[in-house]
């Protein structure tokens, strides 16, 4: 089943390698330090706080990154090669460092140095053969991650998959959310994205053992996971996918059956109103941080703030405020993090950035009462 989703992937980037010069969001890669212990906690102390489920989906989502670099890398298409290798180190690296660090430092550091390797490779515009041959092992990487991190009893329970899963396909949805519009691709690495991680998902529920025991439940499962496939390979609108994946997370069960931050199936789920309360939250633990100087810690937080958050009310806020948003949240925090920034630039941009949430509640609510 993986290469008949593989195939079909691999042609669609054939297809869009033609627009991607003037489509492409770039990701300007940046300088990312190796995360440290942190002092004020032990080991279990640490794992005791783990989100395994998010741990996990965002490896995923890195492998995921990695499978497309390889598909477009064969493909010939370099910059979509490099949004691919670029966007795991300039983003998800930050929200598994300190657990990974805290498990295992030199496989933290291994880890960092092979998907910059990969990254070197695309930009030298290796052979395919290399770097495919650097794929598998950052892939096998992968995989030593998320066994050294989340522990075994957990790692094959069928809820832990099944939330990985649903994670998954919630970030799919807001990532297709902006890829697509129209029926038309208006943004090509958002909707590499969002199949990449659909596939990974697909892949994490073909994998694991018992997640369900009725044999119909499994596969009405897998008749939605083809047809999810097929409407994102077919442009479907945003609405239609997020329907598709709300009923495939209710099938799983459990709680986190939203798609692009818009459902309320339950009152368990989050809005997008929900999402800019969590975001302010994230914002002001950054600032107590960076205050401490645990630079680590705080980036982790921005990143978390962006990725697990803003980008799922992106599409319902508009254009002009996701984009203000992302600038000021995704880059200029971020980097302001990097840069060793006073603590009142960073403040002031916080503040920006706050202000910018206040018009996507407006906007929100004005959609909402329309």
């Amino acid at each position: 089943m993986y290469f008949y989703f593989r195939d079909i992937n691999i042609a669609l980037v054939t297809l869009v390698s033609a627009l991607s010069v003037a489509l492409l969001v770039s990701y300007a890669p940046i300088n990312i330090a190796i995360g440290q212990s942190n002092d004020t906690q032990t080991q279990n102390g640490l794992n005791e706080t783990v989100d395994y489920t998010g741990f996990h989906s965002n490896i995923e989502q890195i492998n995921g990154h990695i499978d497309k670099a390889v598909d477009n890398k064969i493909a010939n298409n370099q910059k979509l090669t490099l949004a691919h290798t670029e966007h795991p180190i300039a983003e998800v690296l930050s929200l598994i460092t300190i657990p990974l660090n805290e498990s295992n430092s030199e496989l933290n550091q291994t880890y960092y140095e092979n998907l910059f390797n990969l990254d070197n490779l695309a930009k030298q515009n290796s052979t395919i053969a290399d770097f495919e041959n650097q794929s598998i092992k950052s892939l096998d990487l992968s995989d030593n991650v998320i066994s050294t991190v989340i522990p075994s009893n957990i790692l094959l329970s069928s809820e832990h998959n099944a939330s990985v899963v649903k994670d998954l396909l919630n970030t799919a949805g807001s990532e297709y959310a902006e890829g697509v519009a129209d029926g038309k691709l208006v943004q090509i690495v958002e909707f590499q994205d969002g199949s990449s991680f659909i596939n990974r998902a697909y892949l994490l529920f073909n994998d694991t053992q018992n997640i369900s025991n009725d044999a119909n439940k499994i596969t009405l499962l897998q008749t939605d996971f083809a047809n999810l496939t097929d409407s994102v390979n077919n442009l479907k609108d945003p609405s239609v996918i997020d329907q598709m994946i709300v009923k495939i997370n209710s099938e799983l069960g459990g709680e986190n059956n939203q798609a692009n931050g818009t459902s309320t199936q339950s009152d368990e789920q989050l809005t997008s109103g929900d999402y800019i309360a969590k975001i302010r939250g994230l914002l002001d633990q950054v600032i107590s941080s960076y205050e401490t100087n645990d630079k680590v810690k705080a980036k982790e937080l921005a990143t978390t703030a962006y990725l697990d958050n803003f980008e799922f009310i992106e599409a319902p806020i508009g254009k002009e405020l996701s984009d203000k948003g992302e600038s000021l949240l995704r880059e200029k925090l971020r980097d302001q993090i990097d840069s060793n920034a006073t603590l009142y630039e960073i403040k002031q941009n916080i503040a920006d950035i706050n202000a910018v949430l206040d018009d996507a509640a407006i906007a929100l609510s004005n959609s909402t009462a329309q």
